[in-house]
Protein backbone atom coordinates (compact mmCIF):
# COMPACT_ATOMS: atom_id res chain seq x y z
CA UNK A 1 0.00 0.00 0.00
CA UNK A 2 1.14 3.62 -0.85
CA UNK A 3 1.21 6.08 1.81
CA UNK A 4 -0.74 8.98 0.72
CA UNK A 5 -0.52 10.76 4.29
CA UNK A 6 0.28 14.14 3.93
CA UNK A 7 4.16 15.06 4.44
CA UNK A 8 4.46 17.61 6.73
CA UNK A 9 8.31 17.84 6.57
CA UNK A 10 10.06 20.79 4.68
CA UNK A 11 11.53 20.20 1.21
CA UNK A 12 15.23 19.72 0.78
CA UNK A 13 16.94 20.65 -1.47
CA UNK A 14 16.51 16.97 -3.52
CA UNK A 15 13.14 16.71 -2.69
CA UNK A 16 12.53 20.06 -4.14
CA UNK A 17 14.73 18.95 -7.53
CA UNK A 18 12.34 15.66 -7.75
CA UNK A 19 9.28 17.76 -7.19
CA UNK A 20 10.76 20.23 -10.11
CA UNK A 21 12.04 17.13 -12.43
CA UNK A 22 8.08 15.37 -11.95
CA UNK A 23 5.53 18.42 -12.09
CA UNK A 24 7.16 20.84 -13.80
CA UNK A 25 9.46 20.86 -17.50
CA UNK A 26 11.69 23.58 -15.32
CA UNK A 27 13.98 21.64 -12.76
CA UNK A 28 15.99 24.87 -12.86
CA UNK A 29 18.40 25.74 -9.80
CA UNK A 30 16.03 28.75 -9.70
CA UNK A 31 12.98 26.74 -9.08
CA UNK A 32 14.32 24.12 -6.74
CA UNK A 33 15.61 26.78 -4.25
CA UNK A 34 11.83 28.57 -4.24
CA UNK A 35 10.39 25.57 -3.39
CA UNK A 36 13.49 24.36 -1.03
CA UNK A 37 12.54 24.60 2.86
CA UNK A 38 8.55 24.69 1.97
CA UNK A 39 6.13 22.31 2.87
CA UNK A 40 5.03 20.11 0.33
CA UNK A 41 1.97 21.65 0.41
CA UNK A 42 3.35 25.44 -0.09
CA UNK A 43 5.56 23.94 -2.59
CA UNK A 44 2.56 22.59 -4.72
CA UNK A 45 0.76 25.45 -4.33
CA UNK A 46 3.51 27.88 -5.77
CA UNK A 47 3.37 24.85 -9.09
CA UNK A 48 -0.53 25.64 -9.20
CA UNK A 49 -0.36 29.12 -9.00
CA UNK A 50 2.71 29.55 -11.68
CA UNK A 51 1.69 30.36 -14.95
CA UNK A 52 0.38 32.13 -17.96
CA UNK A 53 -1.57 32.27 -20.79
CA UNK A 54 -0.07 32.71 -24.23
CA UNK A 55 -1.10 34.95 -26.65
CA UNK A 56 -2.53 33.24 -29.63
CA UNK A 57 -0.98 33.20 -33.08
CA UNK A 58 -2.71 36.34 -35.19
CA UNK A 59 -4.31 33.97 -37.14
CA UNK A 60 -5.95 31.83 -34.54
CA UNK A 61 -9.54 33.39 -34.85
CA UNK A 62 -9.51 33.38 -38.52
CA UNK A 63 -11.55 30.73 -40.32
CA UNK A 64 -10.17 27.91 -41.47
CA UNK A 65 -8.88 28.35 -45.12
CA UNK A 66 -8.67 24.55 -46.85
CA UNK A 67 -7.71 26.02 -50.26
CA UNK A 68 -4.45 27.53 -49.12
CA UNK A 69 -1.85 24.67 -48.98
CA UNK A 70 0.76 27.35 -48.21
CA UNK A 71 -0.66 29.19 -45.72
CA UNK A 72 -1.77 25.89 -44.09
CA UNK A 73 2.38 24.56 -43.62
CA UNK A 74 2.98 28.12 -42.51
CA UNK A 75 0.38 27.98 -39.85
CA UNK A 76 1.25 24.70 -38.63
CA UNK A 77 5.00 25.38 -37.96
CA UNK A 78 3.91 28.67 -36.47
CA UNK A 79 1.67 26.59 -34.04
CA UNK A 80 4.58 24.47 -33.13
CA UNK A 81 6.65 27.26 -32.28
CA UNK A 82 3.91 29.28 -30.23
CA UNK A 83 3.54 26.02 -27.65
CA UNK A 84 7.00 25.85 -27.55
CA UNK A 85 7.94 29.22 -26.96
CA UNK A 86 5.50 29.44 -24.13
CA UNK A 87 6.31 25.91 -22.62
CA UNK A 88 9.98 27.14 -22.45
CA UNK A 89 9.77 30.17 -20.37
CA UNK A 90 6.90 29.66 -17.99
CA UNK A 91 7.91 26.81 -15.80
CA UNK A 92 4.14 25.45 -14.24
CA UNK A 93 2.36 22.55 -13.14
CA UNK A 94 -0.38 23.18 -15.49
CA UNK A 95 1.93 23.30 -18.99
CA UNK A 96 3.18 19.55 -18.00
CA UNK A 97 -0.90 19.13 -17.84
CA UNK A 98 -1.70 20.33 -21.21
CA UNK A 99 0.85 17.82 -22.38
CA UNK A 100 -0.22 14.81 -20.75
CA UNK A 101 -4.05 15.61 -21.86
CA UNK A 102 -2.76 16.38 -25.35
CA UNK A 103 -1.81 12.68 -25.01
CA UNK A 104 -4.52 11.35 -23.72
CA UNK A 105 -7.44 13.39 -26.12
CA UNK A 106 -5.09 13.01 -28.91
CA UNK A 107 -5.44 14.50 -32.36
CA UNK A 108 -2.90 15.49 -35.00
CA UNK A 109 -2.49 18.41 -37.26
CA UNK A 110 -2.20 16.35 -40.02
CA UNK A 111 -5.48 14.72 -39.78
CA UNK A 112 -7.22 17.91 -38.95
CA UNK A 113 -5.31 20.25 -41.30
CA UNK A 114 -6.74 23.60 -39.87
CA UNK A 115 -3.98 25.16 -36.87
CA UNK A 116 -6.90 27.61 -35.63
CA UNK A 117 -8.84 23.69 -34.23
CA UNK A 118 -5.64 23.41 -32.57
CA UNK A 119 -4.79 26.33 -30.75
CA UNK A 120 -8.55 26.30 -29.80
CA UNK A 121 -8.52 22.59 -28.41
CA UNK A 122 -4.75 23.87 -26.62
CA UNK A 123 -6.53 26.54 -25.30
CA UNK A 124 -9.46 24.53 -23.89
CA UNK A 125 -7.01 21.59 -22.63
CA UNK A 126 -4.94 24.79 -20.56
CA UNK A 127 -8.15 26.38 -18.97
CA UNK A 128 -9.41 22.52 -17.96
CA UNK A 129 -6.09 21.23 -16.84
CA UNK A 130 -7.12 20.16 -13.81
CA UNK A 131 -11.07 19.75 -14.65
CA UNK A 132 -11.11 16.45 -16.01
CA UNK A 133 -15.17 15.80 -15.71
CA UNK A 134 -15.30 19.88 -17.74
CA UNK A 135 -12.49 18.72 -19.99
CA UNK A 136 -13.94 15.52 -21.11
CA UNK A 137 -17.29 16.93 -21.81
CA UNK A 138 -15.67 19.38 -23.47
CA UNK A 139 -13.80 17.21 -25.94
CA UNK A 140 -16.77 15.83 -27.64
CA UNK A 141 -17.66 18.60 -29.34
CA UNK A 142 -14.07 20.28 -29.55
CA UNK A 143 -13.63 21.14 -33.55
CA UNK A 144 -10.12 19.52 -33.45
CA UNK A 145 -11.70 15.91 -32.25
CA UNK A 146 -14.50 16.45 -34.43
CA UNK A 147 -12.84 16.25 -37.28
CA UNK A 148 -9.92 13.81 -36.10
CA UNK A 149 -12.55 11.54 -34.84
CA UNK A 150 -15.47 12.54 -37.49
CA UNK A 151 -17.64 13.51 -34.95
CA UNK A 152 -18.94 15.86 -37.39
CA UNK A 153 -20.24 12.99 -39.76
CA UNK A 154 -21.78 12.05 -36.93
CA UNK A 155 -25.79 12.31 -37.36
CA UNK A 156 -29.23 11.16 -35.97
CA UNK A 157 -30.06 7.79 -37.89
CA UNK A 158 -26.49 7.40 -39.46
CA UNK A 159 -23.96 7.92 -35.73
CA UNK A 160 -20.11 7.53 -36.39
CA UNK A 161 -18.76 5.57 -34.30
CA UNK A 162 -15.17 6.41 -34.24
CA UNK A 163 -15.39 8.91 -31.19
CA UNK A 164 -17.33 6.50 -29.59
CA UNK A 165 -14.87 3.93 -29.67
CA UNK A 166 -12.37 6.00 -28.34
CA UNK A 167 -14.11 7.55 -25.64
CA UNK A 168 -14.74 4.28 -23.70
CA UNK A 169 -11.17 2.43 -25.36
CA UNK A 170 -8.86 5.04 -25.05
CA UNK A 171 -10.01 8.38 -23.11
CA UNK A 172 -12.25 6.65 -20.29
CA UNK A 173 -12.56 2.98 -19.23
CA UNK A 174 -9.39 0.62 -21.51
CA UNK A 175 -10.03 -2.28 -23.12
CA UNK A 176 -12.59 -5.04 -21.35
CA UNK A 177 -15.05 -2.47 -19.62
CA UNK A 178 -17.52 -1.72 -21.82
CA UNK A 179 -19.31 -3.59 -24.84
CA UNK A 180 -19.70 -2.83 -28.56
CA UNK A 181 -23.45 -2.35 -27.99
CA UNK A 182 -22.29 0.73 -25.60
CA UNK A 183 -20.32 1.99 -28.23
CA UNK A 184 -23.27 1.96 -30.55
CA UNK A 185 -25.56 2.91 -28.11
CA UNK A 186 -22.60 6.37 -26.81
CA UNK A 187 -22.37 7.52 -30.98
CA UNK A 188 -25.70 7.91 -31.30
CA UNK A 189 -25.63 10.07 -27.86
CA UNK A 190 -22.51 11.69 -29.80
CA UNK A 191 -24.48 13.08 -32.48
CA UNK A 192 -25.96 16.87 -33.34
CA UNK A 193 -22.12 18.33 -33.57
CA UNK A 194 -21.61 20.66 -36.51
CA UNK A 195 -17.99 22.74 -37.16
CA UNK A 196 -19.10 26.35 -37.38
CA UNK A 197 -15.92 28.32 -39.05
CA UNK A 198 -13.20 27.95 -36.17
CA UNK A 199 -15.85 26.90 -33.72
CA UNK A 200 -18.68 24.08 -33.40
CA UNK A 201 -22.10 23.61 -31.72
CA UNK A 202 -24.36 21.94 -30.84
CA UNK A 203 -27.78 21.17 -32.44
CA UNK A 204 -30.11 18.85 -31.01
CA UNK A 205 -32.34 19.13 -34.37
CA UNK A 206 -29.40 17.09 -35.71
CA UNK A 207 -29.51 14.55 -32.36
CA UNK A 208 -30.64 11.17 -31.57
CA UNK A 209 -32.52 11.98 -28.48
CA UNK A 210 -34.12 8.58 -28.56
CA UNK A 211 -33.91 6.23 -25.69
CA UNK A 212 -30.52 4.19 -24.92
CA UNK A 213 -29.17 1.96 -22.63
CA UNK A 214 -25.28 2.81 -22.22
CA UNK A 215 -23.11 0.76 -19.58
CA UNK A 216 -26.58 -0.61 -18.09
CA UNK A 217 -28.53 2.55 -17.69
CA UNK A 218 -31.28 3.31 -19.68
CA UNK A 219 -32.91 7.02 -20.61
CA UNK A 220 -33.11 9.91 -23.11
CA UNK A 221 -29.30 10.31 -22.93
CA UNK A 222 -27.38 13.20 -24.69
CA UNK A 223 -23.53 13.75 -24.76
CA UNK A 224 -23.89 15.11 -21.23
CA UNK A 225 -25.30 11.90 -19.53
CA UNK A 226 -22.48 9.77 -21.45
CA UNK A 227 -19.75 11.56 -19.41
CA UNK A 228 -22.00 11.33 -16.21
CA UNK A 229 -22.72 7.76 -16.75
CA UNK A 230 -18.89 6.76 -17.63
CA UNK A 231 -17.08 9.25 -14.87
CA UNK A 232 -19.34 7.30 -12.29
CA UNK A 233 -18.30 4.12 -12.44
CA UNK A 234 -15.19 2.11 -10.92
CA UNK A 235 -13.34 1.36 -14.11
CA UNK A 236 -12.82 4.75 -14.84
CA UNK A 237 -11.62 5.77 -11.50
CA UNK A 238 -8.94 3.18 -12.08
CA UNK A 239 -7.91 4.14 -15.73
CA UNK A 240 -7.47 7.87 -15.16
CA UNK A 241 -5.83 7.01 -11.48
CA UNK A 242 -3.05 4.91 -13.97
CA UNK A 243 -2.61 7.78 -16.48
CA UNK A 244 -1.77 10.04 -13.13
CA UNK A 245 0.41 7.56 -11.64
CA UNK A 246 2.24 6.70 -14.59
CA UNK A 247 2.93 10.19 -15.24
CA UNK A 248 4.09 11.76 -11.48
CA UNK A 249 5.39 8.50 -10.01
CA UNK A 250 6.13 5.47 -11.52
CA UNK A 251 5.36 3.02 -14.36
CA UNK A 252 3.63 -0.21 -12.88
CA UNK A 253 1.47 0.64 -9.85
CA UNK A 254 0.47 -2.25 -7.60
CA UNK A 255 -3.17 -2.85 -7.78
CA UNK A 256 -3.48 -1.84 -4.07
CA UNK A 257 -2.43 1.59 -5.23
CA UNK A 258 -3.79 2.05 -7.83
CA UNK A 259 -7.21 1.35 -5.81
CA UNK A 260 -5.84 4.08 -3.41
CA UNK A 261 -5.41 6.49 -6.43
CA UNK A 262 -8.73 5.72 -8.12
CA UNK A 263 -10.09 6.71 -4.49
CA UNK A 264 -9.00 10.08 -4.11
CA UNK A 265 -10.36 10.46 -8.00
CA UNK A 266 -13.33 9.72 -6.56
CA UNK A 267 -13.55 11.66 -3.17
CA UNK A 268 -12.89 14.74 -5.34
CA UNK A 269 -15.04 14.36 -8.18
CA UNK A 270 -12.27 14.45 -10.73
CA UNK A 271 -11.14 17.79 -9.63
CA UNK A 272 -7.05 17.58 -10.22
CA UNK A 273 -6.27 20.80 -8.27
CA UNK A 274 -7.28 18.31 -5.61
CA UNK A 275 -6.15 15.22 -6.67
CA UNK A 276 -2.98 16.22 -7.32
CA UNK A 277 -2.68 18.40 -4.20
CA UNK A 278 -2.85 14.77 -2.42
CA UNK A 279 -1.05 12.95 -4.64
CA UNK A 280 2.02 15.88 -4.85
CA UNK A 281 2.22 16.26 -1.13
CA UNK A 282 2.40 12.66 -0.17
CA UNK A 283 4.71 10.58 1.52
CA UNK A 284 4.84 8.09 -1.31
CA UNK A 285 5.12 10.49 -3.70
CA UNK A 286 9.19 11.66 -1.88
CA UNK A 287 9.67 8.21 -1.64
CA UNK A 288 13.45 7.38 -2.37
CA UNK A 289 12.57 4.69 -4.14
CA UNK A 290 10.94 6.53 -6.54
CA UNK A 291 13.75 8.93 -7.88
CA UNK A 292 14.58 8.15 -11.18
CA UNK A 293 11.95 5.67 -11.84
CA UNK A 294 10.87 7.59 -14.94
CA UNK A 295 12.68 8.24 -18.28
CA UNK A 296 12.59 11.21 -19.76
CA UNK A 297 10.19 12.53 -22.28
CA UNK A 298 11.78 14.35 -25.16
CA UNK A 299 10.08 17.11 -23.92
CA UNK A 300 11.41 16.30 -20.57
CA UNK A 301 14.57 16.25 -22.21
CA UNK A 302 14.78 19.23 -24.14
CA UNK A 303 12.52 21.67 -22.27
CA UNK A 304 14.40 20.35 -19.10
CA UNK A 305 17.60 20.89 -20.56
CA UNK A 306 17.39 24.35 -21.18
CA UNK A 307 15.73 25.27 -18.25
CA UNK A 308 18.90 23.70 -15.98
CA UNK A 309 21.47 25.70 -18.06
CA UNK A 310 19.34 28.86 -18.01
CA UNK A 311 18.78 29.00 -21.84
CA UNK A 312 15.06 28.99 -21.91
CA UNK A 313 15.49 31.97 -24.79
CA UNK A 314 16.96 29.63 -26.99
CA UNK A 315 15.01 29.64 -30.32
CA UNK A 316 11.93 27.14 -29.89
CA UNK A 317 12.44 25.61 -33.34
CA UNK A 318 15.88 23.94 -31.82
CA UNK A 319 14.13 22.13 -28.81
CA UNK A 320 10.95 21.85 -31.66
CA UNK A 321 13.15 19.87 -33.56
CA UNK A 322 14.89 17.86 -31.13
CA UNK A 323 11.34 16.26 -29.78
CA UNK A 324 10.76 15.61 -33.13
CA UNK A 325 13.77 13.70 -33.75
CA UNK A 326 13.30 11.92 -30.46
CA UNK A 327 9.31 10.72 -31.37
CA UNK A 328 7.65 13.39 -29.90
CA UNK A 329 6.87 15.80 -32.61
CA UNK A 330 4.43 18.25 -30.81
CA UNK A 331 0.40 18.11 -32.12
CA UNK A 332 1.66 15.42 -33.73
CA UNK A 333 1.17 12.03 -31.96
CA UNK A 334 2.04 8.89 -33.90
CA UNK A 335 -1.59 7.38 -33.34
CA UNK A 336 -4.94 8.03 -31.40
CA UNK A 337 -3.03 6.16 -29.24
CA UNK A 338 -0.97 8.75 -28.36
CA UNK A 339 2.97 8.81 -27.45
CA UNK A 340 3.01 5.26 -25.16
CA UNK A 341 6.35 6.85 -23.43
CA UNK A 342 8.46 5.70 -20.79
CA UNK A 343 10.65 2.49 -21.99
CA UNK A 344 9.46 3.21 -25.68
CA UNK A 345 11.20 6.45 -25.63
CA UNK A 346 14.87 5.03 -25.33
CA UNK A 347 15.83 2.66 -28.62
CA UNK A 348 18.64 1.88 -30.01
CA UNK A 349 18.90 5.19 -32.11
CA UNK A 350 16.94 7.40 -29.99
CA UNK A 351 19.53 6.83 -26.98
CA UNK A 352 22.69 8.16 -29.20
CA UNK A 353 20.90 11.16 -30.44
CA UNK A 354 19.58 11.72 -26.87
CA UNK A 355 23.51 11.94 -25.66
CA UNK A 356 24.26 13.67 -28.89
CA UNK A 357 21.68 16.39 -28.20
CA UNK A 358 22.38 17.25 -24.68
CA UNK A 359 26.58 17.45 -24.96
CA UNK A 360 26.02 19.32 -28.17
CA UNK A 361 24.25 22.15 -26.47
CA UNK A 362 26.69 22.87 -24.19
CA UNK A 363 28.69 23.63 -26.66
CA UNK A 364 26.00 25.68 -28.03
CA UNK A 365 25.96 23.67 -31.09
CA UNK A 366 22.68 22.14 -32.56
CA UNK A 367 23.00 17.94 -32.82
CA UNK A 368 26.42 17.01 -34.44
CA UNK A 369 25.72 19.57 -37.01
CA UNK A 370 28.16 23.15 -36.90
CA UNK A 371 24.71 24.48 -36.53
CA UNK A 372 25.19 26.89 -33.71
CA UNK A 373 22.10 27.54 -31.05
CA UNK A 374 20.83 31.01 -31.56
CA UNK A 375 18.07 32.67 -29.63
CA UNK A 376 14.85 34.25 -31.01
CA UNK A 377 16.07 37.19 -32.18
CA UNK A 378 19.40 34.87 -34.33
CA UNK A 379 22.13 36.06 -31.80
CA UNK A 380 24.74 32.65 -30.66
CA UNK A 381 24.14 31.27 -27.35
CA UNK A 382 25.65 28.38 -25.11
CA UNK A 383 25.07 27.74 -21.37
CA UNK A 384 27.12 29.75 -18.90
CA UNK A 385 28.42 26.78 -17.08
CA UNK A 386 30.94 29.21 -14.97
CA UNK A 387 28.06 31.46 -13.86
CA UNK A 388 26.05 27.78 -12.98
CA UNK A 389 29.03 26.42 -11.22
CA UNK A 390 28.79 29.89 -9.04
CA UNK A 391 25.44 29.41 -7.77
CA UNK A 392 26.64 26.76 -6.22
CA UNK A 393 28.37 26.84 -2.83
CA UNK A 394 32.05 25.92 -2.96
CA UNK A 395 32.43 26.32 -5.98
CA UNK A 396 36.34 26.71 -5.82
CA UNK A 397 36.34 22.88 -4.40
CA UNK A 398 36.83 20.88 -7.06
CA UNK A 399 35.39 18.08 -5.14
CA UNK A 400 32.26 19.19 -3.96
CA UNK A 401 31.80 21.04 -7.16
CA UNK A 402 31.24 17.62 -9.33
CA UNK A 403 28.89 16.82 -6.81
CA UNK A 404 27.11 19.86 -6.90
CA UNK A 405 26.73 19.58 -10.33
CA UNK A 406 25.98 15.76 -10.88
CA UNK A 407 23.06 15.89 -7.66
CA UNK A 408 21.73 18.94 -9.70
CA UNK A 409 21.51 16.90 -13.30
CA UNK A 410 20.91 13.72 -12.18
CA UNK A 411 17.80 12.26 -10.38
CA UNK A 412 19.84 8.84 -8.71
CA UNK A 413 22.86 9.18 -6.94
CA UNK A 414 26.52 8.64 -8.05
CA UNK A 415 28.50 6.10 -6.32
CA UNK A 416 31.95 7.29 -5.18
CA UNK A 417 33.57 6.11 -8.83
CA UNK A 418 31.46 7.95 -10.70
CA UNK A 419 32.41 10.81 -9.05
CA UNK A 420 36.03 10.11 -8.90
CA UNK A 421 35.83 9.55 -13.17
CA UNK A 422 34.14 13.04 -13.06
CA UNK A 423 36.33 14.70 -10.93
CA UNK A 424 39.61 13.07 -12.86
CA UNK A 425 37.56 15.15 -16.18
CA UNK A 426 37.34 18.54 -14.57
CA UNK A 427 40.56 17.99 -13.23
CA UNK A 428 41.78 16.96 -16.88
CA UNK A 429 45.62 15.71 -14.96
CA UNK A 430 45.65 18.93 -12.47
CA UNK A 431 46.09 18.73 -9.07
CA UNK A 432 42.84 19.40 -7.18
CA UNK A 433 43.98 22.50 -4.98
CA UNK A 434 44.53 23.95 -8.28
CA UNK A 435 41.02 24.23 -9.39
CA UNK A 436 39.83 27.86 -9.69
CA UNK A 437 36.25 27.93 -11.48
CA UNK A 438 37.76 31.79 -12.50
CA UNK A 439 40.59 30.48 -14.45
CA UNK A 440 40.96 30.41 -18.24
CA UNK A 441 40.32 26.94 -18.40
CA UNK A 442 37.82 26.77 -16.06
CA UNK A 443 35.18 27.19 -18.90
CA UNK A 444 36.34 24.17 -21.25
CA UNK A 445 36.15 22.05 -18.34
CA UNK A 446 33.60 22.35 -16.92
CA UNK A 447 31.66 22.00 -20.35
CA UNK A 448 33.64 18.53 -20.38
CA UNK A 449 32.40 17.58 -17.10
CA UNK A 450 28.69 18.80 -17.63
CA UNK A 451 28.77 16.84 -21.05
CA UNK A 452 30.20 14.04 -19.51
CA UNK A 453 27.25 13.79 -17.36
CA UNK A 454 24.70 14.04 -19.78
CA UNK A 455 26.34 11.67 -21.63
CA UNK A 456 25.56 8.93 -18.43
CA UNK A 457 22.34 6.14 -18.88
CA UNK A 458 21.01 8.10 -15.83
CA UNK A 459 20.68 11.44 -17.19
CA UNK A 460 17.60 9.71 -18.84
CA UNK A 461 15.87 9.43 -16.03
CA UNK A 462 14.04 11.73 -13.36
Amino acid sequence: MANLSIRTAVLTYQDALHLARRATFHPSLTLARMLEGKTPSAAVDILLGMGSTPTPPPWADLPPNFTNLQDAYRQWGELQAWWMQHTLTVPSLREKMVLFWHNHFTSDYITVYAAQYMVRQAKLIREKAFAFRDLAEAMIGDPAMLVYLNGNLSLKGNPNENFGREWFELFTLGVGNYTEQDIVEAARAFTGWRLTGSSSAYNPQFADLGPKTILGETGNWEYPDVVRITLATQACRLFIARKLYRQFFEYNPSPDTLAQVAQVLQLADYDLTSVLKTLLTSEHFYDLDLRGALIKSPADLAIGLAAMTSTTNVHPGFTQSAMTGLNQEPFYPPTVEGWKGHHSWITSSTFPLRQRYAESYMDGRYGTSSTLLTDVAGAPIAPDLVALAKQFADHNDAEKLVAHFADFLLAVPTSAQQRAILLEILLAGAPIYEWDVDSPAAKNRLKLLVQAIVRMPEFQLM
